[in-house]
């Protein structure tokens, strides 16, 4: 673990909808192409965490969502970049999810998200997440 400060911050969420379904979503880009994440964005300036996260679904996927809980922040590695993470649940209050700042989406059921590689930040958190 390094004792730098992160100057970086970053909001991700679980979106999930009643029949135990969870979306996962592939970036664009650089990023391994297979390798599967939730939601996630860098936190603005003087942005809280909860509107962080609403900021980033409405502009990686075109909703509006509901928080229904956060999660601890902890430290992480941010594409090259030590950063704070703070993972949210929460529900689609708005709009239908499109994949505008992502390769491709997918809603599966929770206990498939095991079946599905992810970068070494999200991995824990699906392992909480499916316990």
């Amino acid at each position: 673990m390094s004792s730098q400060t992160p100057k970086l911050t970053v909001t991700s969420c679980i979106l999930e909808r009643g029949n135990r379904e969870v979306l996962i979503c592939l970036p664009k880009g650089d990023a391994d192409p297979r390798q599967w994440e939730f939601p996630t964005g860098e936190k603005q300036d003087g942005e809280s965490f909860e509107a962080a996260v609403r900021r980033v679904c409405r502009a990686c996927l075109g909703v509006g969502v509901a928080i229904t809980i956060g999660q601890p922040p902890f430290v992480a590695d941010y594409h090259g970049r030590l950063a704070t993470y703070r993972f949210f649940l929460a529900t689609i209050e708005s709009g239908e999810p499109e994949p505008l700042d992502y390769a491709e989406i997918r809603w599966i059921q929770a206990g498939q998200l095991c079946e599905y590689d992810y970068n070494d930040v999200v991995k824990p958190v699906v392992e909480w997440y499916t316990q």
